[in-house]
């Protein structure tokens, strides 16, 4: 008991341990991004070429998960003519018009979802256990599936290889915290404000770094190519629907027998919608990104393997900030 809590470590005056754990935390980090670097190692695969035929939700899906997979639907029953969004009971909502198409008119997703908005939905109704998007499972199966063959997805496999490293490092930070927290109070030091301090934003950061995206590099590199090969169509599909156009249920033209404006909306979201006839449905899902933006999108609307994470870079940023103001003036904690 005595080498434990009487020892060079223990025995450390506060300041001069806060800059060791600042430098543990330090390179524990970087070796969790090296090792989340080496097993996303789909950069040296070559990119996949574009099909010739989109399927404008899977798209989506790939761009933001299941959520945009699913407003991306909607989108598409609103654009037919099958939807449309009303007020109701002081509140928005998305009603049912008219019988629904054949199926040669519609994919079986977008039947699917038709069922499930029966007379009307409210837009909150989208998420839950009853939502749109568990009603849609069997599709975000098919769709995450063949994504994670591709390798555009970290898949679960990725996960269970990333998820000791990261605990390892969480740990190390931890167990040093708490070891040097116990021996200060061993040794009658109370002032341990900014050791718990550390503590605390140490493992925001190493969890923050930990996060495995739901985008692989390749991942990545093809939504941009999307983009980049599509980007006038975004422009000129929302175009034919502006207000000053002839507002058409149904569009005349197709690309490679896929929506030109259903297409763009899956690849860069309905972001592109405001200003045509359709601006209502984007004030009812309002993006994040900036309007007619070529980002990606968020990574953090669904994980690969069905768990549902979201990006921790903000988090990650603001925990440094947190780790500068604490590293100034250290007043001593734990000991000395």
């Amino acid at each position: 008991m005595d080498i434990l809590f009487d020892n060079p470590l223990a025995a450390m005056y506060g300041p001069y341990f806060l800059i060791l754990f600042a430098f543990v935390v330090f390179f524990t980090v970087i070796i969790l991004a090296l090792c989340k670097g080496l097993i996303d190692r789909t950069d040296r695969l070559g990119v996949p070429a574009i099909p010739g035929r989109l399927d404008p939700f899977e798209i989506a899906f790939l761009r933001g998960g299941s959520g945009e997979m699913a407003r991306a639907v909607v989108f598409g029953l609103v654009q037919k003519g099958l939807v449309e969004i009303r007020g109701q009971g002081g509140q928005t909502v998305f009603a049912r018009v008219g019988n629904p198409a054949g199926p040669g008119v519609l994919q079986p997703i977008e039947q699917a979802a038709l069922g499930w908005l029966g007379n009307y939905r409210t837009p909150t109704e989208f998420a839950g256990r009853d939502g749109l998007v568990t009603h849609l499972d069997q599709y975000i199966a098919g769709y995450r599936a063949r994504l994670e063959q591709g390798q555009l997805l970290n898949s679960g496999g990725n996960l269970q290889i990333f998820r000791p490293v990261k605990w390892t490092a969480l740990l190390v930070i931890l167990g040093l915290g708490l070891y040097k927290l116990a021996a200060a109070l061993v040794h009658g030091h109370y002032n341990i404000i900014l050791l718990i301090i550390f503590t605390i934003v140490g493992l925001l950061i190493a969890r923050a770094v930990g996060q495995l995206p739901r985008l692989t590099k390749l991942g990545r590199v093809y939504l941009e190519r999307l983009e980049t090969a599509f980007e006038n169509l975004k422009y000129t599909a929302a175009a034919a629907y502006t207000p000053a156009a002839e507002a058409r249920a149904v569009p005349q033209t197709t690309f490679a027998g896929v929506d030109p404006l259903l297409l763009s909306v899956g690849i860069f979201g309905s972001g592109i919608l405001i200003g045509t006839v359709f601006s209502a449905y984007n004030d009812v899902f309002p993006q994040r990104s900036a309007i007619l933006s070529g980002s990606a999108g968020s990574d953090g609307s669904g994980c690969a393997g069905g768990s549902s994470c979201s990006s921790g870079d903000s988090g990650g940023g603001s925990s440094c900030g947190g780790g500068s103001s604490c590293g100034g003036g250290c007043g001593g904690c734990g000991g000395g």
